[in-house]
């Protein structure tokens, strides 16, 4: 039986085995085996024990430029709480590698900073099959037969958000987290007596006739919390809105209310309150309740997340159309568009992220909370046999930046029961391109480049709910497998955190005055500096490879997975080419988008001897060719 042996490297300068934030350093982790992997490859599996430390990496640029020596990339596995992997090594390697680089965490992190701020040791561990905990046997499967060198069988890495961190200790285990599990406890306090609170709230909506309980989380840090706990103020001038009967408080209690506001003694380093809306039987005409710290004894107020405020509506159908809400993740809760044929445009923003307000009751009184990545957003359209709504995302240039290939999102629209309308299992994980974003642009915040598009014609009268998530959350697999999302389901899914961020989101029902987006006519090419330019001519070679690599001189219009079929041009100038290259255009009388694959829509299309610039568009916006520079 093969042994298989574990190591880990970093390009840290310095003595430690460490990734630092803000140096951008990168892992990589190897596995050597004493004989060539089995026929089929050989999956192993690594865990740390950490709770979501491989998010500490940055996995989405991993994942758009994977930099990996004899892995198989499509059988990758996370466990359950992201605290390990399988990997499978490919057929006949003695060895394999994968490089990840450390992701550059925001701090401080309000849901798991035991895990992103700070110095953490992470004791990366080599398992056998017999070895996976009950809990990850669903999410971890296929790990082959091995066994593990007991001399190289555990590495250490350590993560810091600055080298400063280095220097330090690790710090001990921090007090069990409250049953409320959004945000969890802070990590162990430092020795300052000067404790920082912060509050955060959610949703963005309270409604009135759903008794909406609003939610306000205070987290206190850098710093121990007195015996007897710590008392702070918080200021809300509309108290009156809310039914004080029904107040409840997890770690630590209200101890005064006020005309404006109240007091309340936190016990615990984190303190839920739970507070309804009062239905109080008046209309609520666009009012705004606000609630903040106020200044007091023992503790200071860390100003960027130091309130919030809430919208009373009555009802659901008096939220503005365009203004987004949590909970929305299932179809009962969906965003209703409230599209027509003479309303036909619905546009807003929201994020695939934590909110303190997406959460759900459970009927023993406690709530279910949506984590990070399995933040699904619903929107309903009603649409009549025959209609066609188109679906664009745009992903927002200030989500992550070590997110190469952006926030990734991903719709799934379905009927009413639930039913999965439309799916893209042919196309794994490919997007197609927007209408007027063809061959994309230079990076996911470019105006060129689609985040996720989508078309949907009805089929008959009805509504119908389209469910936005993350890529890896809320779509298909190459293997056919159902999305891990379900639509009535709340918190369902896998999304692993892998993205995350903010979206603008538009969805437009086609109609003789909401036609189909199309490109801007491109200008004509111009080589104002070329005097005396070569002559161009054309050349055009069909082929077709199957799995089996067998060649054929013609092109088809439907491949199998592993099947290539493509056109290559060539093309030949006679005469001298200036520096700096000659820009032409090789155009057809055709739309593209009827020939290229999902594959190709999204990148420019690959050259030799010149480069790509993007898609030809004609006079009426149709992309008919690709501009090109011969060099």
């Amino acid at each position: 039986m093969v042994q298989v042996s574990l190591s880990t490297s970093t390009n840290f300068d310095g003595d430690l085995n460490a990734l630092v934030e803000d140096q951008g350093t990168a892992l990589t982790v190897r596995f050597d085996l004493d004989q060539p992997a089995p026929t089929g490859g050989l999956k192993v599996y690594i865990d740390s024990e950490i709770e979501q430390i491989l998010n500490r990496l940055d996995l989405p640029a991993a994942i758009a430029n994977p930099q990996v020596e004899n892995l198989n990339l499509l059988a990758t596995q996370t466990n359950l709480d992201n605290s390990g992997l399988a990997v499978e090594i490919t057929e006949g390697s003695t060895f394999a590698t994968v490089t990840l680089t450390i992701f550059d965490n925001a701090e401080p992190d309000t849901v798991l900073p035991e895990t992103f701020d700070g110095r953490v040791d992470a004791v990366f561990s080599l398992l056998t099959a017999d070895q996976i905990a009950a809990e990850d046997q669903g999410s971890i499967t296929g790990v082959g037969d091995y066994t593990v060198d007991p001399n190289a069988a555990s590495s250490t890495v350590i993560f810091a958000d600055e080298a400063s961190q280095l220097m330090d200790t690790p710090e001990p285990p921090t007090p069990e987290p409250p049953t409320t599990p959004e945000p969890p406890e802070p990590p162990a306090p430092p020795a300052s007596n000067a404790i920082q609170v912060s509050l955060f709230t959610g949703p963005d909506y309270l409604i009135e006739d759903e008794g909406t309980v609003s939610a306000h989380a205070f987290l206190a840090t850098d710093g121990i919390i007195p015996e007897g706990g710590l008392v702070v103020s918080v200021d809300a001038p509309n108290l009156s809105e809310f039914e004080l009967a029904g107040i409840s408080v997890e770690g630590g209690e209200i101890v005064a209310v006020r005309d404006g506001g109240f007091d309340l003694r936190m016990t615990e380093y984190t303190t839920l309150v739970n507070l309804p809306i009062a239905d109080d039987g008046e209309m609520e005409a666009g009012e705004t309740a606000t609630f903040s710290l106020a200044a007091g004894e023992g503790y200071e107020i860390v100003e960027d997340y130091s309130g919030g405020s809430f919208e009373l509506v009555d009802s659901r159908g008096d939220i503005p159309q365009g203004n987004i809400t949590e909970p929305n993740n299932i179809i009962p809760l969906a965003t209703d568009t409230q599209i027509t044929a003479e309303n036909p445009a619905f546009s807003g923003s929201d994020s695939i992220y934590f909110d303190i307000g997406n959460r759900y009751l459970n009927e023993d009184g406690t709530y279910t909370y949506i984590d990070y990545s399995e933040d699904v957003d619903v929107y309903k359209v009603a649409l009549s046999a025959g209609e066609t709504i188109t679906i664009e995302t745009f992903d927002n240039e200030g989500n992550p930046s070590g997110f190469d290939n952006g926030i990734a999102l991903q719709s799934q629209i379905y009927d009413a029961e639930g039913n999965l309308l439309q799916d893209y299992t042919i196309s794994g994980f490919v997007t197609p391109a927007a209408p007027d974003k063809l061959f994309g642009g230079i990076g996911p915040f470019d105006e060129n480049e689609t985040d996720s598009y989508r078309e949907f014609t009805a089929s008959e009268d009805g509504e119908y709910y389209i469910a936005i998530g993350a890529q890896n959350n809320a779509q298909n697999f190459f293997d056919g497998a159902a999305p891990f999302y379900k639509p009535f389901v709340p918190g369902s899914g896998n999304g692993n955190r892998t993205t995350f961020g903010n979206y603008g989101i538009e969805i437009n029902l086609l109609t003789e005055d909401n036609p189909r987006k199309t490109g801007t006519p491109s200008a004509p090419v111009s080589n104002p500096n070329v005097t005396s330019p070569p002559t161009l001519s054309l050349n055009a070679i069909p082929a077709t490879i199957d799995s089996e690599g067998n060649l054929t001189n013609a092109v088809v219009e439907h491949v199998a997975l592993g099947e290539l079929s493509a056109v290559n041009f060539t093309i030949q100038a006679e005469g001298e080419i200036p520096d700096g290259g000659i820009e032409f255009v090789l155009n057809s009388n055709a739309n593209l988008f009827d020939y290229i694959s999902l594959l190709g829509q999204n990148a420019l299309p690959s050259t030799i001897g010149g480069q790509s610039l993007g898609a030809f568009y004609n006079e009426d916006g149709i992309p008919t060719g690709v501009r090109l520079r011969i060099e």
